[in-house]
């Protein structure tokens, strides 16, 4: 369980203060994707590599958990009282902020988080549904990220999506998935921003199956101009990354109809 750290402690972990962030990426030499590795450019052991990880960790197993809006603030909520009053130890080791979590405090800090309607812990398999935010931004590729070792082209980076509770919402009231570059239907192209662009106008109903993850590189952002470089959005959780995405064309699916995004081509 999370402890509360001594004065000494505290003492010295202020003189760390001006040195080096533990998660600053290290230089970047590869050349293609495919030797890109897990990490990314991330110093190994560093709060970076764990969360690059995560980002990279694709494996499911089993019946997806359906997660609700309300769920992922909750969520949000659970991680804030943790942080509350830092710095706190977890596993030996001494965490500031959810940005400074190695592997080993972040597993125990993010597994069994209460929701209403039970418990989630990061990585875990879920489903949610909503819409495409109409404002402001349309679904687009990252540039330049440290998963992807820093590159800058479309088919090498991850798709951002913001995804709201109900039709013609803002990025504000929802919350981000995203498409890894090295998942199949991104390499072949199946999925692609065209189709996305097309969700996003129609306003057409979406379901999406993932892991659950925690952006600790970023604030929430709620507000509609600024922001500090943190994408808008309630909350840090994610459906990241993304390993089915389904498009119901007919506006409404609750007796069925579902169309996978690789399979679904808009109509004229």
């Amino acid at each position: 369980m999370p402890a509360r750290v001594p004065p000494v402690a505290v003492a010295l972990l202020a003189l760390s203060v001006l040195s080096a962030r533990a998660d600053t990426a290290v230089k970047c030499t590869y050349k293609t994707l495919s030797a890109c590795p897990k990490i990314g450019c991330a110093k190994p052991s560093s709060p970076l590599a764990a969360t690059n990880s995560q980002k990279r960790t694709a494996a499911t197993s089993g019946s997806p958990a359906k997660i609700s809006f309300a769920d992922l603030r909750d969520l949000q909520g659970d991680v804030e009282k943790k942080f509350a009053d830092p710095p706190i130890v977890v596993a030996g080791e001494t965490v500031k902020s959810y940005r400074s979590m190695k592997a080993a405090p972040r597993k125990i800090l993010l597994s069994g988080l209460p929701v209403s309607g039970g418990k989630f812990s990061e990585g875990d398999f879920v489903e949610l549904s909503g819409f495409i935010a109409s404002r402001k931004l349309a679904p687009h590729p990252n540039t330049g990220e440290s998963v992807n070792c820093k590159f800058k082209d479309e088919p090498r980076n991850d798709y951002h999506i913001n995804l709201t509770p109900a039709k013609n919402g803002d990025e504000t009231q929802g919350v981000v998935i995203e498409m890894i570059p090295q998942d199949a239907n991104r390499k072949n192209k199946s999925w692609n921003l065209t189709k996305l662009a097309t969700i996003q106008d129609k306003q057409l109903p979406v379901k999406v199956r993932g892991r659950l993850f925690f952006d600790s590189e970023h604030k929430p952002n709620t507000q509609q101009t600024g922001g500090g470089g943190n994408p808008r959005r309630f909350s840090l959780w994610e459906i990241h990354p993304i390993s089915s995405f389904f498009v119901c064309e007919s506006g409404s699916c609750t007796s069925g109809g579902w169309k996978a995004l690789e399979d679904w081509n808009p109509s004229p």
